[in-house]
């Protein structure tokens, strides 16, 4: 029975059989499956976004979605950058993947340099405010020189587990602050200690200043001829020292720390040429209206010995780059305008600044050659840089926009007009002629370059800006006290070319020059660059050729096809 059901089931007729419809021909298929092609095509036509035309291509447009921050990285208004030890590699971008971000070189390490002052000793308003300006000339010498000036205070050597046993020893008042200036230099460690009347005035190259940014100190050392002015030492000499000190029986009747320790206890090197030491015996003896100045009013001869240190290390910087100051001018017939700041930047550095006494020297260089404004340094406007030690560059870098824009005199630049009508590297290559010779292209040039700005052996004779970026003005990337730490030099509140005859012969004075140039009738175009507060943002920069790179990854050839776009 159960088969029979089964085989009645099977055999029952469907519902297209119980109903059959007509079948419809192939050519209505072929009818209605065109239909429905064409209405998906309209569908998707309608719903895709429009495709761009050549007009629509931006190559200087930022991209979309910023690739996320490295380690490493800085981020402040309009900057950005990441410090890496591949800093030399040719493109910041095949690092970073991020054309706004630039690599620098790792930031180098600034030894200590340490100072006492007690700010709570009760004194005159006048003294103090004359005093803060002493330090203030002390820190920016020795910054300007690679190091980092820290003063101490009392706080200090009250920390120092050594200072109870100061404390129930009796002894002069000149050996107590001796001794507390060494309590607070053994709690913070191995460094340096200076009087703030002890200034650097020498090169940057110089042996004894290169030895001291090393950082490392294995004896305690002291220097012919600074007295209690300088010392060098590890920590643990620092406190064999003050134990010996404290413990001596003659600490009643002392001065110095120096008089209470054993002859080998200190390594004493010689004189140093590099260290000027303005102590009462060297104003004394070199600098009579100081010291009369001293004698009647010490506010006063304070504020005149901190006009006098500053003039000092002025003429420093003058004698140390006696061949002159070297403008970079590359391709001068169209972009001498970019220059007008680095051109009003070297007249003030050639400038006398006032001095109590203009005729005198440091006390470390009493053969010094006086600054004179009958006979400035040199100005020189090369179109290409030099390897000379005695010569201070300053490089105004264009951004590739800016420069394509002035040598082809229009603020509307396309991509073949890059490829077809523009030369290949032509502000590295002249920057880089007389250094490396003309057969180098120009991807060969952009590390030796980089290094020559951003290393440390060859930084401290150039001084490199953006050109699109003001500087030394009100609201400038880099101010005029920002300069001053740099270069160590003051500047005059209002930076004007000088009134003497332009040092460079047979021709008017730079900025007259300048002034009469005829104007480029063309704007400017949009400015597409990062921004530093820091010369260092040439070394990312320098890398972004006009021939190599527009904005994104394009890169153009150094021949054209017949039929490119």
């Amino acid at each position: 029975m159960a088969r029979y059901r089964s085989l009645s089931r099977a055999n029952k007729p469907g519902h297209y059989s119980a109903y059959p419809r007509e079948r419809p021909s192939r050519r209505k298929i072929w009818k209605y499956t065109a239909a429905a092609g064409c209405l998906i095509i309209i569908l998707l036509f309608f719903s895709s976004p429009p495709v761009p035309t050549a007009n629509d291509i931006n190559p200087f447009r930022p991209t979309s979605h910023p690739p996320p921050s490295l380690r490493n990285s800085t981020h402040t208004e309009g900057a950005r950058w990441r410090n890496h030890w591949s800093w030399l590699n040719p493109f910041s971008d095949s690092i970073t993947d991020d054309q706004s971000q630039s690599v620098l070189p790792p930031p180098r390490n600034r030894p200590p340099i340490y100072t006492f002052y007690d700010a709570e000793a009760e004194k005159d308003e006048k003294v103090k405010a004359a005093e803060n300006k002493l330090l203030l000339v002390w820190r920016r010498a020795w910054w300007a020189q690679g190091f980092k000036p820290i003063i101490l205070g009392k706080a200090e050597a009250m920390r120092n587990p050594l200072y109870e046993r100061f404390q129930v020893r009796r002894m002069e008042q000149t050996l107590g602050t001796d001794i507390m200036r060494w309590l607070a230099w053994g709690q913070m460690g191995t460094g340096i200690l200076s009087n703030w009347l002890v200034l650097p005035m020498g090169s940057y190259d110089d042996r004894l200043l290169s030895f001291l940014r090393r950082g490392e100190y294995p004896k305690l050392t002291c220097y012919e001829g600074l007295e209690a002015g300088l010392f060098s030492s590890d920590k643990a000499s620092i406190e064999a020292a003050l134990t010996e000190a404290l413990d001596s029986p003659h600490l009643p009747k002392s001065k110095s720390i120096r008089d209470l320790v054993s002859h080998k206890t200190f390594t004493v090197d010689p004189k140093p040429s590099a260290i000027a030491f303005y102590d009462s015996s060297s104003i004394a003896d070199h600098y009579k209206s100081i010291s009369t100045a001293l004698t009647d009013s010490k506010a006063t001869g304070f504020f005149l010995l901190a006009d006098l240190i500053t003039s000092h290390l002025h003429l420093t910087f003058l004698n140390t780059f006696s061949s002159g100051i070297a403008i970079l001018t590359p391709h001068r017939s169209h972009s001498f305008l970019l220059q007008y700041p680095a051109i009003t930047l070297a007249n003030a550095l050639i400038s006398c600044p006032p001095s109590p006494d203009p005729t005198s020297c440091p006390p470390n260089n009493p053969s010094c050659d006086p600054c004179s404004s009958s006979k400035p340094l040199s100005l020189a406007t090369p179109t290409s840089c030099t390897n000379t030690s005695t010569l201070f560059t300053i490089g105004t870098l264009p951004h590739p926009y800016t420069l394509a824009s002035l040598l082809a005199k229009t603020a509307s630049l396309s991509i073949p007009h890059i490829r077809r009508d523009t030369a290949r590297d032509p502000w590295l290559i002249s920057t880089t002629a007389k250094t490396l010779g003309p057969s180098l292209g120009g991807p060969d040039r952009l590390v030796p370059f980089k290094e020559s700005v951003g290393s440390e052996s060859l930084s401290f004779r150039s001084l490199w800006v953006i050109a699109e970026e003001e500087y030394m003005g009100e609201g400038a990337a880099m101010s005029k006290k920002e300069l001053e730490w740099f270069l160590d030099s003051q500047y005059p509140p209002t930076i004007a070319p000088p009134a003497s005859p332009s040092p460079i012969p047979n021709s008017k004075p730079l900025l007259s020059r300048l002034h009469s140039r005829p104007r480029l009738s063309t704007t400017l175009p949009p400015r597409t660059i990062i921004t530093t507060k820091t010369p260092q943002s040439v070394l990312s920069l320098s890398s972004a050729s006009p021939d190599h790179r527009i904005g994104g990854k394009w890169k153009g050839k150094r021949k054209t096809r017949k039929g490119d776009d």
